[in-house]
Formats: C-alpha cells, sequence, structure tokens
C-alpha cells in the first residue's frame, strides 16, 4: 500500500510492527518527485535514517543541507527538523528507517520549505 504522508512524499511500508512484528523500528520507501520538496518536520521520538536509493537531491537536517545520490545515507536526530528537496530529473527515492516505529503523531509539520 502506498500513501502519501505528512511530509507530502509518497509512502510504500516495508517494515511495519504491527504486521512484522519488529519491536523497535520501522522501514519505508519513500518517493519524491523531481522538483517537490517535502514539508519541514520533526519526529519528536524517533530517529530516522535516510538512504538513497536513486535520484538526486539535498537533506536538509537541522538548517543543515547536505547534497546525496544513490548510496547515501543521513541520520536525522529525534527533534531535528528535516526535509527532502528533488534537485534531479527522476524520482528520488529514499529507505527510511524510523527507531521507535514511525507514527504520524509523532510528527509534527513546522513552517516554511526548502526552496
Amino acid at each position: 500500500m502506498t500513501y502519501e504522508t505528512l511530509d507530502g512524499s509518497l509512502i510504500r511500508e516495508l517494515v511495519r510492527p504491527e504486521r512484522e512484528g519488529s519491536r523497535n523500528l520501522s522501514l519505508a520507501e519513500a518517493t519524491i518527485a523531481p522538483g517537490q520538496t517535502t514539508h519541514r518536520h520533526r519526529h519528536r521520538q524517533s530517529e530516522e535514517i535516510y538512504y538513497v536509493l536513486s535520484g538526486e537531491g539535498i537533506v536538509e537536517v537541522a538548517a543543515r543541507q547536505t547534497v546525496v545520490q544513490a548510496g547515501d545515507a543521513v541520520l536525522i536526530p529525534p527533534g531535528a527538523e528535516h526535509c527532502a528537496v528533488n534537485t534531479g530529473d527522476l524520482p528520488l527515492r529514499l529507505l527510511c528507517a524510523c527507531s521507535p516505529a514511525y507514527q504520524h503523531e509523532d510528527t509534527e509539520l513546522t513552517e516554511g520549505r526548502v526552496v
């Protein structure tokens, strides 16, 4: 099942505690369309890792921007405001690992967008 999250990316869940029985983490694939920017947000409790499967872009974490491409990983600590921008011509595909597991209730949208 694919759905749009609060940050505006399309998510395909791969591992969820409710389905696979994981204790402390979730894993999902996020797709960000060319030219799209996700809404800045933070997770109060979860730390997250973005691992770039394909495409290119910029991941901003706590006001620090990192240019990313396939094979790059970015750590997002709990409480750190973050977003992703697809700067390429192809979809930006990210694996998103969250611990504890992603919950909509743990996500807080913040003001502004990266341009």
